[in-house]
């Protein structure tokens, strides 16, 4: 338990901790029954509560037991455990700053770690509240786990040591008890009653099965905000919208010109729209501190990054391409015109969404980033841009046959996917 009177020395021991994470994974290991990496140990929370406002108290704890694994207590059990089961069905954005503070603690429930890194864990937390996290911390205790606490404040914790930072002298309990605090009464060194059925000595490996239960649940998140929050595919769709009814106004009556220059201005206006809100791909998951519990997740970061790019690029990118066959009539399109370029951007919008990641990852933590982050992609997604357009040109009667430009873009998708993947991985690992 470390305290301090600011925050240096207290993310100071954090970072030390935390910055684990970015270490060599098969380096960090817990012995104890058998070998586990720091990932399948560790719960982390911080002062960001890594909370979606826009999804109930329930659905952020599912979403964290299918990311985290080993499935502890239900989601309803844990609110019941910090005392917000009435509140599990309301959006987060609803509760106070204590309830969402409870909502972030009952993380620790839902998922089995020996490990619990807290950052000002009774943060905006009132005195009953406060006493049902020093229980719960208690029970984990009790059940073999460990807890480190960043506190301004003493933990009435069975033998907990205290590590002071910062020129505060210890109080007269301190003192006498040389860092340590005593159990109390009998109650708070015995096991919680929610514990009881948990082992203490077997922390299951969240990677049995694999991470693909992590992949879905997080495109599923995504996909549920999109859907509730709106955003980029709403306005990418609007934005498209606009390019393809402005040009023909430019361009004048001409409908020859509009027909043979119209798979270039889709795929035009594909590009563009798919920088809208891309910025927010990791920005908002970093504000919130969603990112750290990516990184602290035991699935690989690079599936993680992949499924956040496929949740984009369904928001995003196919709306794009179903629209393409409605608005083509705004360019002069034939059917089967249309019908080739829809083709191309399904073919060829995964690349910009891949392209884009990096751009996205790499200013994750640079407020207002839009225009530095289409600098950094645009001139990448040049070559898709210019093998869609001619795809979509061939097939209409161009001199070259639609299969070789087309199985091009298909290939700028694949290596767009792999390198898009793995470079955005290594650039959230750096983000914070």
């Amino acid at each position: 338990m470390a305290t301090g009177r600011n925050g240096a020395g207290k993310s100071t021991l954090l970072a030390i901790l935390a910055g684990a994470l970015k270490a060599d994974e098969g380096a960090i290991r817990f012995v104890g029954t058998g070998e586990r990496t720091l990932p399948e140990c560790l719960h982390l929370v911080g002062h960001r509560d890594g909370l979606k406002s826009a999804l109930t108290a329930r659905e952020n704890l599912a979403f964290a037991q299918d990311l985290l694994g080993d499935a502890a207590l239900t989601p309803e059990e844990a609110l019941e455990a910090v005392g917000l089961a009435h509140a599990a069905a309301l959006p987060v954005g609803y509760l106070s700053a204590g309830q969402r503070r409870r909502v972030a603690l009952a993380r620790l429930l839902v998922a089995r770690r020996p490990l619990w890194l807290l950052d000002e864990p009774t943060a905006a937390l009132d005195g009953p509240a406060q006493e049902r996290l020093l229980d719960l911390m208690r029970a984990h205790l009790a059940a073999g786990g460990l807890v480190i606490a960043a506190t301004h404040q003493p933990l009435d914790l069975p033998g907990a040591r205290a590590l002071r930072l910062g020129r505060e002298q210890p109080s007269p309990a301190e003192a006498k008890g040389g860092g340590q605090s005593e159990s109390g009464d009998g109650r708070r060194s015995g096991t919680h009653p929610l514990f009881a059925a948990r082992p203490s000595t077997e922390f299951a490996s969240p990677l049995q099965g694999g991470g693909w239960r992590a992949f879905f649940a997080l495109v599923g998140r995504d996909l549920r905000l999109a859907a509730r929050v709106g955003g980029s595919g709403g306005l990418g769709i609007v934005f498209f919208l606009m390019i393809l009814t402005l040009v023909p106004f430019a361009l004048g009556p001409d409908l020859n010109l509009l027909s043979r220059i119209g798979p270039a201005v889709l795929w035009l206006a594909a590009v563009l729209a798919t920088l809208i809100g891309l910025d927010r791909l990791f920005q908002a998951d970093e504000e919130d501190g969603s990112l750290d519990l990516l990184r602290a997740a035991p699935a690989p970061l690079e599936m993680l990054v992949l499924a956040k790019v496929v949740a984009h690029w369904l928001t995003t990118g196919l709306p794009l391409v179903l629209a393409t066959p409605l608005f083509g009539l705004l360019v002069a399109q034939t059917p089967q015109a249309m019908g080739a370029t829809a083709a191309t951007l399904l073919a060829g919008t995964p690349a910009l969404s891949f392209i884009g990641a990096i751009g996205a990852a790499l200013t994750a933590s640079i407020r207002r980033g839009g225009l530095i982050l289409a600098v950094l992609v645009l001139p990448l997604m040049i070559p898709t841009l210019i093998f869609g357009v001619s795809a979509a040109n061939a097939a209409t009667g161009g001199t070259i046959p639609f299969a070789t430009p087309f199985l091009v873009l298909t290939a700028l998708s694949l290596i767009a996917a792999v390198v898009g993947t793995f470079a955005s991985a290594a650039a959230v690992r750096q983000v914070g």
